[in-house]
């Protein structure tokens, strides 16, 4: 839709990661709890791809951050054993389905990521006076403005045939 977002990378879940590098890996992922959505990115064609995915649900957990809403989304699809099947399985889970490489499902992954982010959003109601009006620009940056409403207030002055 044009809308601005950050989207931050953290670095790859690996399993029976050494016991040195957990603190400085967990350190990484703190920052999630500051995310307005996780995307969880999995290789579904991997071999291991299952175990990966229940590796990245339990530092998920661990970190408790069930409060982020989260996306899961299977990429190389064109990769995977019998694509057909995959897709199915992830449709029933509300999973989306990508192909990076091909550019397949990426369009219903922008569209996932924009439903998510709407939803986490806050209705407000602002009054933005006409000697202010830069700051509209700055609203329509930071959030999804619905509608506006111009409107004039106009004092009658006595005595007098003018407004002010």
């Amino acid at each position: 839709s044009g809308t601005e977002f950050l989207l931050t990378d953290t670095v790859g879940f690996i399993q029976k990661l050494p016991t040195m590098l957990v603190a400085a890996f967990r350190a990484t992922l703190e920052e999630i709890s500051e995310s307005s959505i996780i995307v969880h990115l999995v290789d579904i064609s991997h071999a291991l791809a299952q175990q990966q995915i229940g590796a990245v649900d339990k530092v998920l957990k661990e970190l408790d951050i069930d409060s982020v809403p989260k996306l899961v989304v299977w990429n190389k699809i064109d990769n995977a054993n019998n694509p057909l099947r995959v897709k199915e399985e992830a449709e029933k889970q509300g999973i989306i389905c990508i192909s990076a490489m091909n550019g397949d499902g990426l369009e219903e992954f922008c569209n996932a990521i924009q439903a998510k982010l709407k939803d986490s959003m806050v209705p407000i109601e602002a009054f933005v006076p006409y000697d202010k009006g830069d700051l509209l620009n700055d609203i329509h940056k930071v959030g999804m403005v619905e509608k506006t409403v111009s409107v004039l207030f106009a004092h009658w002055k006595q005595n007098s045939n003018s407004f002010f």
